[in-house]
């Protein structure tokens, strides 16, 4: 084994723990074949070298450094130590500059886009290592944290010089996701369509675009049509404000598995439709707000579709879901509308609906439809106002499988009745938690003048759970929780979280809450 000797230049002594006097011999490593054997003396004037402390005295430590080892040596003292590097003979410490560039840019990338841009000023060599970050985010806060420019073209002037100098001077590979959201419209149509082109050319698979309502911006699709050569591999796509037109025969979206369509006004639902036909990828499906919808229609051939969701559907009268491997199904739109299942989607294990006033139609929909329809539903989230007694169906289907039902009721000036709710209890036998949410009842107290009603005796024997949120001690609240007393036989506990004081004493002093250890009231 050869043995390599390193002399220091200045043998005066130092109170530096690292300049150690005494002259330190080696023992040779046994931690693979081509070490050498090194002695070194008076180690003070060599490269600063990172300082730890350690517990123990003279303890070695063989540590990996890329294809050599080095090796700490621990002063008597047991405080400090240093590295020192086998194979150069030399005493060298590992800083940012000596990492390979795909483990520095693997550490910018974990970054945010302008704290990875602020690295440039530490070296020259990391000058330019930040162009390959892989999350481009443009927004007013990520690109002018401390700016006090306000709104208007002065910022939207310097955002679009911002964003360009980013895309000019990054490597134009390896970006996973770009995210802009900024007030931007049609006459900046320019430099989104350099954005969008640098997401086709540098292989980008999620592109979000969230800008202006005032002049939406044409999205271009003929730039990820694949029958003109385009090389898009994007995976995920999300648009807001964004007019997005499809022409016929457009297969620019193979790869694609998330949309989200967000205040699409005009969008064409014959173009949508032959949209969907060509993502047979899809897993996850968002519509918010679209208009002048005679009919939707998610059809069977997105066999992949795990995650559906139809919010603010105002205008569309008919909607057909016939995607059988739904998972979550949300859905929220006018009591009108017509939602059709042409067969069971037996995978739905959660259901969020919200749709307007509780009528006979959306009574109907919810405690008949859904139960046949949904007939694995785990998880029901239902938002709704105005209940009325007779808006219940005659004949309720069965939740076999639902064990949490979360309700959040808003009033309206029309008449209301909680004790309503009742009904959805009989719907689900193997229900265990159930949440009801009040929002904006203001109500006196009842004072036990009207008379107090009791619905026949249904036993529950599942429900372990009940939880009242903004209770006002209403009579119809108070026979609601009377119910579930009596009929809850496995019931552990039921928190009531009243609105306001008064609230709170009423339902305290109401002779018709059963005074056990089961109920809180708050």
């Amino acid at each position: 084994m050869a043995e390599t000797i390193v002399y220091g230049r200045n043998r005066k002594r130092s109170k530096n723990p690292l300049d150690i006097a005494e002259d330190v011999r080696l023992k040779p490593l046994s931690t693979g074949q081509g070490h050498e054997k090194m002695i070194v003396y008076k180690r003070k004037n060599f490269t600063k070298m990172q300082v730890e402390d350690h517990l123990e005295a003279g303890r070695e430590v063989i540590m990996p450094t890329g294809e050599r080892h080095e090796r700490e040596i621990i002063p008597e003292n047991g405080k400090h130590g240093q590295r020192v590097g086998h194979g150069g003979g030399t005493l060298s410490g590992t800083q940012l500059n000596d990492l390979p560039e795909d483990i520095l840019c693997s550490i910018i990338s974990r970054l945010p886009l302008g704290d990875a841009v602020r690295t440039s000023i530490l070296s020259t060599k990391l000058r330019h290592i930040w162009t390959c970050h892989p999350n481009l985010t443009f927004t007013k806060r990520a690109m002018f944290p401390k700016s006090k420019i306000k709104g208007g073209e002065r910022l939207k002037f310097a955002f679009i010089e911002g964003m360009l100098a980013v895309l000019k001077q990054h490597r134009g590979n390896g970006v996973e996701r770009i995210f802009l959201q900024a007030l931007l419209d049609q006459s900046t149509s320019s430099a989104l369509n350099t954005c969008v082109k640098f997401a086709v050319t540098s292989g980008t698979t999620s592109l979000s675009l969230l800008l202006s309502p005032e002049r939406p911006y044409c999205f271009p699709t003929y730039l990820f049509d694949l029958q003109n050569g385009s090389r898009s591999i994007l995976e995920e796509l999300h648009l807001k404000y964004v007019s997005l037109r499809i022409p016929a025969g457009f297969i620019g979206f193979k790869h694609l598995k998330r949309l989200s369509l967000d205040c699409m006004y005009d969008i064409v639902a014959d173009e949508l439709q032959d949209l969907l036909k060509n993502c047979l990828l899809l897993e996850v499906l968002c519509i918010n707000v679209v208009y002048k919808f005679e009919k939707l229609v998610i059809s069977q051939a997105l066999s992949h579709l795990r995650y559906l969701s139809l919010m603010a559907c105002l205008q569309v009268k008919t909607i057909e879901v016939a995607a059988a491997n739904v998972e979550r199904f949300e859905y929220e739109g006018s009591s009108d509308n017509s939602i059709v299942f042409p067969r069971p989607l037996k995978k739905v294990k959660y259901a969020s609906i919200k749709c307007g006033m509780f009528n006979s139609h959306v009574g109907e929909f919810v405690l008949s439809v859904l139960p046949t329809s949904f007939p694995e539903l785990e998880t029901l989230v239902w938002k709704t106002y105005g209940v009325e007694m007779d808006g219940l169906p005659n004949c309720l289907g069965r939740f076999q499988c639902l064990k949490t039902v979360h309700i959040e009721f808003g009033v309206t000036v029309l008449a209301c009745d909680v004790l309503s709710f009742a009904a959805l209890l009989d719907a689900a036998p193997s229900l265990e938690s159930f949440f009801l949410e009040l929002v904006g009842f203001i109500n006196v107290p009842y004072s036990g003048i009207e008379e107090f009603r009791r619905l026949p005796s249904s036993p529950h024997h599942h429900i372990k759970s009940v939880g009242i949120k903004e209770f006002t001690c209403s009579r119809d609240q108070i026979e609601l929780v009377e119910f579930i007393l009596e009929n809850a036989t496995a019931l552990e506990h039921m928190m009531i979280k009243t609105k306001i004081g008064c609230y709170r004493d009423a339902a305290i002093n109401s002779p018709y809450i059963k005074k056990d250890k089961r109920v809180v009231i708050l």
